[in-house]
């Protein structure tokens, strides 16, 4: 009787122990906190996208504006040289018609007699009529070309006028668009300081909550098994075996429902691509020394013959638009709409990109909830 009482209370007592362990573990992390978490280094690095897209978007612009400035400033060459030819005509012009108005007013009223004696000279109405219209058109007619080309010199003068207005408000829009890249790469200056401390932070905030977890999960399977020792090792009045609980299927992404076809086109694509892991992102690159999103997508697509347009959100109007559960490999995936981000799908719930200033071009886990549209551009 006395050893059967010793043999209840070592069991009492491994099972207080065992009650007492427990509580340091009451509270594990949830994969709600650390999924949330995740967001936020998820949110960080949307905002920075966001920005390295304006940037882009404006360094593209300022190209642009400065094309148009340099065929403008062509525009007035052209006219100038024009002008100068006009005015050196006119010039001889005038000298001509100044010494006719010189001889009229030195003759004071005869060139007037002249005309009359001329008309009144006829010899018939019919030479009259005819010696008048001669006078008249020639007056008409020398004024006429005077007035036509004071005309032209107007013109000349309202066109030069309205080109150089138009230089002058392209070098103002150029001089706003700097001024705009100038505020946007101090924003993102900001943003990025912010980032590196906030992101520092969450990423050991998680690997924390991961640790934690991990390690909560690894002391309750070792209550469990020493909950069955405990059970097995004592003569308390027998119970049915605890049932080990079966282990959690291990979670596995969501896939995605596509029918992945993959063309000849499309392994070309995403073998291009493949080339250039690892080059750095670039503010407006589109060459293997440096590619921002937009620029990586467009020089991956021409090695096979499609011309994409310069931005991510005009590359998410090309092609035909599909469900992001029908996604094949070489198809485009967009966030934001309009874009502000695109990669390249490669298939096996995974897409390449250029993802961000300070990363460089790579594969990474494709989440359909991330994205906001998709397009396919191979047929």
């Amino acid at each position: 009787m006395i050893k059967k009482f010793f043999k209840y209370t070592a069991a009492a007592l491994v099972l207080a122990t065992t009650i007492q362990v427990t509580p340091t573990f009451a509270n594990p992390v949830t994969n709600g906190q650390i999924d949330a978490t995740k967001e936020q280094i998820n949110d960080f690095e949307t905002k920075i996208q966001q920005l390295d897209n304006r940037i882009s978007v404006a360094i593209e612009k300022s190209q642009e504006l400065n094309e148009e400035i340099a065929t403008q400033q062509g525009k007035i060459e052209e006219t100038e040289a024009e002008i100068g030819k006009a005015e050196t005509a006119l010039e001889n012009h005038k000298k001509v018609y100044s010494e006719r108005l010189k001889s009229i007013q030195l003759n004071g009223d005869q060139s007037v007699v002249r005309y009359a004696e001329l008309l009144l000279s006829s010899g018939s109405v019919s030479e009259f009529f005819n010696r008048f219209t001669a006078i008249s058109q020639f007056i008409e007619s020398d004024t006429e070309l005077l007035n036509g080309l004071n005309e032209k010199e107007q013109a000349l003068i309202e066109a030069k006028e309205q080109l150089h207005t138009q230089i002058d408000q392209l070098k103002q829009s150029q001089v706003q668009l700097a001024a705009e890249q100038a505020q946007i790469e101090k924003d993102k200056e900001q943003i990025e300081t912010d980032l590196a401390a906030a992101e520092g932070t969450l990423q050991a905030q998680l690997a924390q909550q991961e640790a934690e977890q991990q390690a909560a999960e690894q002391a309750r399977l070792q209550l469990e098994q020493q909950s069955l020792v405990t059970t097995t090792t004592t003569t308390l009045t027998p119970t049915p075996a605890l049932a080990s609980a079966p282990a959690p299927a291990p979670a596995t992404p969501t896939a995605i429902a596509a029918n992945v076809t993959s063309s000849a086109s499309a392994n070309a694509v995403i073998a291009n691509a493949k080339q250039y892991l690892g080059v750095p992102y670039v503010w407006g690159g589109s060459t293997p020394s440096g590619f921002d999103c937009s620029g990586f997508v467009s020089y991956v697509y021409r090695s096979v013959g499609i011309s994409l347009p310069r931005t991510s959100s005009a590359q998410q109007n090309v092609g035909t638009r599909i469900s992001l559960n029908q996604l094949q490999p070489g198809d485009l995936v967009f966030r934001g709409s309009p874009a502000y981000h695109v990669g390249i799908y490669i298939g096996g719930g995974q897409y390449i990109h250029a993802p961000q200033t300070g990363d460089v071009v790579k594969i990474a886990p494709f989440n359909p909830s991330k994205f906001s549209t998709a397009s396919r551009v191979l047929q």
